[in-house]
């Protein structure tokens, strides 16, 4: 499979390394850090990586679908306020309802950032601002979320936006961690926020029920992957 990897939109990808002048800082460049290990992932799978594809595929609506494009650090435009969100991988599917957006946030020992209680702190209107459209947009209070973070606020909302523009009324959120620990590195607060959300995950390796967001069924799940080089079950099939 070649043509469907690219970075920020239209810079194509032929191999994993090409992505380096567009990380944050090319020292994220290395074997064991999120952003390798996921880039890496999909470049083995030529795909959608197996552990990935396994989660989603629990959902119907994935069930058989086909990656059409996957765009790496894709950057959306969340409002006025603020620089865009960022994802790790945005990958467009053809599923078995029509187009299905998947978003995916990388991570192997990083948290999700600060909590909202800390990054609107300062007071600024601007953040004020972001974050009441971002609340509104989740279905959530904007004065009682400070004890969620902020990263998976505007991670969800950019793939509900991206969904949206591409048609589709499908879409997920997954986390795919490559933490070598037992207890996975972050899922405490990821499951803080999908229970806000109404979307408990209740455990590595599921899927949540859909919950619909402007117009969107939406999923989260957290997908536990092997760092590159480790040995991964063998799974049966192909996700072309």
């Amino acid at each position: 499979m070649t043509g469907i990897f690219y970075c920020r939109d239209t810079a194509p990808l032929s191999r994993p390394e090409d992505i380096i002048p567009f990380l944050g800082r090319a020292s994220h460049w290395r074997e064991g850090r999120s952003a390798y290990e996921a880039v890496h992932s999909w470049f083995d799978a030529n795909g959608v990586p197996p552990a990935v594809r396994v989660v989603i595929e629990s959902d119907s609506a994935f069930r058989g679908a086909v990656l059409t494009r996957a765009i790496f650090e894709k950057q959306t435009k969340l409002d006025e306020f603020g620089r865009p969100s960022q994802t790790d991988v945005l990958a467009y599917l053809d599923a078995p309802n029509g187009p299905a957006i998947l978003g995916v946030e990388a991570k192997v020992d990083e948290s999700f950032g600060q909590l909202v209680g800390e990054w609107v702190a300062d007071g600024t209107p601007s953040k004020r601002s972001r974050l009441v459209g971002l609340a509104r947009r989740l279905g959530l209070e904007a004065h009682a979320i400070g004890s969620l973070r902020y990263q998976l606020l505007h991670r969800t909302v950019a793939t509900v936006i991206e969904a949206k523009e591409a048609g589709a009324q499908d879409a997920a959120l997954v986390v795919q961690s490559f933490s070598p620990a037992a207890v996975c590195a972050g899922f405490a607060d990821f499951q803080v926020f999908a229970d806000a959300l109404k979307a408990s995950v209740d455990q590595p390796g599921a899927l949540s029920r859909p919950i619909e967001l402007d117009g969107v069924r939406l999923r989260l799940g957290w997908v536990q992957n092997s760092i590159r080089g480790l040995s991964l079950p063998a799974i049966d099939g192909r996700f072309t």
